[in-house]
């Protein structure tokens, strides 16, 4: 009842309302005489093509609030003068933007004046580190993508495909669009795709953010759409890498298949009048989106070895069936292939639709956001490539869709004060299949011999089914590949949630000050089946599939529990949605808050203070005595009348930023604030059937691990800067950062009493884990001048902490050793790191016919490297041809302190040229970039046996790899090893950690756009 009350009380005191992060931003100035300086009261400021506008006070002065983030012109009038319309004035949300008017009499000027704005290099307004990315650069830079454009800014790293902001987990980065939260709370990522033709800015708050944000605890990136113009704009565009065929080459490097087409659309919406609306569709399709260094191979089979391309290919374990040696005659014939750094059936295609509508009636104005995105990759995993090449027509096909609607109503009461009401639905959902099967969403089917044999499969097997003769894996020289014909497997899951908000804006003197609150009420469903083991036990246990599948509660409790199906809530165990209590049921974490912050503005002094109020809901429980779980064991379930409801956790969290404009052209800035988070959502949620593999079949997991009432993750960041303008044309900001990070999750042993229901001691996860973060960047930006600009980014940083994932301390955990408590190097610290970006260019009437609206962006971006540490180890229980690879980390041995080494530094160049031609109102822009133009083998991780990702350290260590090498097959297994773990291509690397050994090869893309 306590987490019912606190809901009610906090909705009763802020109406039913939804926190949305701000899209606007604010103008202010003064309007004066040209000639004697003196204030013009009541003169007249309007933002040309809206309704937004104000009248200066007795001193001259305005303000209007709610405006757009965008590009306007802003006009300024009084009687008896001139005129004066200020063009090219870029609003960013959430700060203020000052334009001043000059007005010249009627005497002195005979028509109306127009004045080009500069953007300012400054932000004299903003009370911490902003990082902004307008449109215009946006569609210079030679990368495409919002997470590529972020990882460009101060303070952000990107590793692995993830960002991390100052120091945190990649987790805890919020993501926002329209104001609308995108960030996926089950996985901690981005969950929403945005062209990029759709962006008017990009922004990345790193740690400094005010009162109205939450839900992250490093940073936020901030994505605004473009609104609709007066006029009617249209732009098509085209790109592709398609200038040779897969695994050939062209200009050094390779064709993956790439292909992308865009459409915008802006403009008035015909016959209803003040409606405007901007569209951008995209299509986007990559053959291979396995976009990596990959050094192919071809071994043919022969009676004995003669190199490393021919040797005896002979399965393991092979019986004396004849179906057995006509199955290995055919793998013989067909021998191991795979082409340089292309990898078959694995291809992405996107359909993304983002836009805005606008109907601008004042005093009120309506606007409706949206994103929609359909996504159909082909193979759910690239760690193994070698294993798929006997059965690439079963890669599993993964279709996904996301869709985000954000509705908002703005009243404009007066120019000082307006008040709007969010409204808005997500909606994410995915399914994986097999793309053989003849119904792909019949599991059953998928290893049934009759529907395969349909299909022209034979499955040697019935009861328990086998696609060969050799079984559904076998293994060459103790190498797994999947027989052909294997079916994929099948899962699917659906999130989303509903929201609303309220925020009242009101501009008191110089005080800013909004109140807002918010509620998101989440629903999250989690499917994953063995479509193999669910057809097997049916046909094994009849009465108990027909129990279960009539929707017997209890039975279907234990057939969760007897397939093993650990992470399935939500829906029932043949897929069907249900919202039963207990942990089998549908999850509804509800999440609420309240805000009150106030921006004071000087000539000299900004001071932005707020206080934040947050209610975490995440609808789950607490065993109250973990050494003597709640279980259930009769029934395999948890016992609910023993369990305890987790109170929703209440946090309040003060934020003050001050900035001190010493001028137009210098600024000092600082910022405090308290940041909280709830836990990953993956990180709560299991089911029964988890809950038996812990407490009573003995299970232990090195990853899936859930908590037991996790608590929010906490942080306290501390900022400094300082801003200066040192010429007309550059600008620079240098910013320190110090973070402390506590309540991270991690895991925990529990020691079981000798009475407990629970069979032996068992992992949870735990708040405990904590981390420093310090850092100092650098940013340096260069205005356009004698046709060049420029942008300079550095990081120097310090992570610090006691775990860098969850299950750092899992080694320790199983051998029974201390869990660590001293702080070490997080494994996604890169001590430096930035990017230099220069932008030449020619524009309109400049250079001659040859170079007029020529351009070209060069991006130069490095990094340090990342921490790893130096090991040991014993060869373990593990497969022979993981080879050097220390799969599991109870055999590892440090030879060095936590993460004392870096891997090498890593250094890349990324070229973009473009020449635009006009054809009356027609201009059609010829394009060409190269991501990696040196081809680069950038070294992104290591074995760690060796500090190199090219020697997995097994072959030179004879006391670990000559018995195995001589027990496998002799030089056909080092061939073999050699062909898929060395060279870079690091498979068995990959199957341990997921991860790559290098990054990305040279990428060349031609393209062209239109617009009108």
């Amino acid at each position: 009842m306590k987490r019912y009350s606190l809901v009610i009380l906090l909705l009763a005191l802020l109406l039913p309302a939804m926190l949305f992060a701000q899209t606007t931003g604010k103008l202010r100035g003064v309007v004066v005489d040209k000639e004697s300086g003196d204030a013009l009261p009541g003169a007249n400021v309007t933002i040309v093509g809206t309704t937004l506008g104000s009248a200066t006070d007795v001193n001259g002065e305005f303000i209007i609030l709610n405006v757009p983030a965008g590009h306007f012109s802003v006009k300024g009038s009084f009687i008896g003068y001139r005129d004066v319309t200020m063009t090219g004035v870029v609003v960013n949300a959430g700060l203020t933007k000052e334009v001043n008017f000059n007005l010249p009499t009627e005497a002195l000027e005979g028509s109306e004046v127009t004045i080009v704005a500069e953007r300012p290099l400054v932000e004299k307004n903003a009370t911490s580190a902003v990082r902004i990315q307008t449109s215009e650069q946006i569609e210079k830079i030679p990368v495409r993508g919002v997470a590529n454009i972020v990882a460009l800014q101060p303070g952000v790293v990107r590793q692995d495909g993830d960002i991390y902001i100052r120091g945190g987990r990649r987790d805890e980065v919020g993501y926002f669009l329209e104001g609308a939260n995108t960030r996926d709370g089950v996985d901690g990522r981005d969950a929403v795709s945005v062209i990029p033709e759709a962006l008017e800015e990009i922004q990345v708050e790193a740690g400094g953010y005010t009162a109205e944000f939450g839900g992250a605890n490093s940073g936020i990136v901030r994505q605004s759409l473009k609104s609709g113009s007066e006029k009617y704009q249209f732009s098509v565009q085209a790109e592709t890498d398609n200038f040779a065929d897969p695994g050939e080459q062209f200009l050094g490097t390779h064709s993956y298949g790439y292909s992308d087409y865009t459409l915008t659309a802006s403009g008035p919406v015909p016959g209803v009048d003040k409606l405007r609306f901007f569209f951008a569709g995209e299509n986007e399709f990559r053959r291979d989106r396995n976009q990596r260094f990959w050094e192919g191979f071809d071994i043919n089979h022969s009676d004995t070895y003669v190199d490393e391309n021919n040797f005896p290919l002979v399965i393991d374990d092979l019986s004396a069936r004849q179906e057995a040696q006509d199955f290995q005659t055919m793998i013989q014939q067909q021998g191991l292939h795979m082409r340089d750094n292309f990898t078959e059936n694995a291809l992405s295609e996107r359909w993304t639709g983002n836009g805005t509508l606008v109907y601008d009636a004042s005093p009120f104005i309506v606007r409706l956001g949206g994103a929609l995105t359909f996504r159909r990759n082909q193979g759910d995993t690239f760690t193994n490539l070698p294993a798929r090449i006997f059965n690439l027509e079963n890669q599993t096909i993964a279709d996904q869709s996301t869709a985000l609607l954000n509705l908002k109503l703005t009243h404009l009461v007066n120019p000082t004060t307006f008040w709007e009401v969010n409204l808005n639905y997500f909606d994410k959902r995915n399914i994986n299949y097999d793309p053989v099967a003849a119904d792909r969403h019949n599991y059953f089917s998928y290893w049934d011999s009759t529907a395969n044999a349909a299909q022209g499969v034979t499955f040697d097997r019935y009861f328990s089914p086998n696609v060969s003769p050799v079984g559904n894996t076998f293994t060459i020289n103790r190498f797994t590949f999947n027989a052909p014909g294997s079916p994929a497997g099948y899962n699917k899951y659906k999130r989303g949630y509903f929201g609303g908000s309220f925020a009242l804006t009101t501009q008191v003197k110089d005080h800013e000050v909004k109140l807002g609150g918010h509620a998101e009420l989440n629903t999250i469903r989690n499917y994953a089946v063995g479509p193999r083991t669910m057809l097997t036990r049916a046909r094994a246990f009849p009465d108990d599939f027909r129990d279960a599948y009539s929707g017997d509660e209890v039975a279907q409790d234990a057939w969760l529990v007897n397939m093993g199906m650990r992470k399935t809530y939500g829906y029932d165990p043949f897929g069907n949605e249900n919202d039963i209590d207990g942990p089998n049921g549908a999850r509804k974490p509800s999440r609420y808050s309240a805000y009150l912050q106030d921006k004071f503005e000087l000539s000299d002094l900004v001071i932005n203070a707020g206080l934040r109020l947050d209610i975490i809901d995440n609808d789950d429980f607490i065993i109250t005595d973990l050494a003597n779980p709640a279980w259930d064991n009769e029934n395999s379930v948890l016992d609910q009348s023993k369990l305890q409801d987790k109170d929703p956790a209440v946090e309040l969290s003060p934020r003050l930023g001050v900035a001190f404009p010493v001028s137009d052209r210098t600024v000092f800035h600082m910022q405090y604030g308290k940041f909280v988070q709830a836990p990953r959502l993956d990180q709560l949620y299991a089911n029964n059937a988890w809950y038996n593999a812990i407490f009573i079949g003995g299970s232990s997991f090195q990853t899936g691990n859930v908590g037991n009432g996790l608590d929010p993750q906490k942080t306290v960041m501390y900022e400094v800067g300082f801003s200066q303008q040192f010429t007309d044309a550059a600008a620079f900001d240098i910013t320190y950062f110090y973070k402390n990070i506590t309540d991270q999750i991690q895991t925990e042993r529990i020691v079981v009493d000798a009475l407990s229901s629970a069979k032996g001691d068992y992992n949870m996860l735990t708040n405990g884990d904590f981390a420093t973060t310090k850092g100092l960047e650098l940013q340096l930006n260069l205005r356009r001048t004698n046709r060049l600009a420029g942008q300079i980014n550095y990081t120097f940083q310090s992570a610090k902490g006691s775990g860098s994932v969850n299950n750092n301390s899992i080694a320790g955990l199983e051998l029974g050793e201390a869990v660590p408590t001293v702080i070490q190097p997080l494994d996604f610290e890169q001590p430096q790191r930035g990017s230099v970006n220069l932008d030449y260019r020619y524009g309109k009437g400049d250079g001659g016919s040859v170079l007029e609206q020529f351009g070209i962006n060069i991006l130069t971006t490095f990094n340090s490297g990342h921490p790893y540490t130096l090991s040991e180890g014993n060869f373990g229980q593990q497969q022979a041809s993981m080879a050097g690879q220390i799969g599991d980390p109870r055999d590892r041995r440090p030879l060095e302190q936590v993460n004392a080494s870096l891997t090498p530094w890593n250094f890349q160049m990324d070229v973009r040229i473009d020449k635009t031609v006009d054809f009356g109102n027609l201009g059609v822009n010829f394009y060409a970039y190269v991501q990696n133009l040196t081809n680069r083998e950038n070294i992104i991780n290591v074995y760690s046996r060796t500090g190199n990702p090219y020697d997995d350290g097994f072959v030179g260590n004879e006391d670990l790899s000559s018995s195995l090498i001589a027990s496998n097959g002799g030089d056909a297994f080092l061939a073999m090893h050699n062909a898929i773990n060395l060279n870079g291509n690091g498979v068995n690397y990959s199957i341990d950690t997921g991860n790559y050994l290098l990054g990305i090869p040279r990428l060349f893309r031609l393209g062209v756009r239109l617009s009108y």
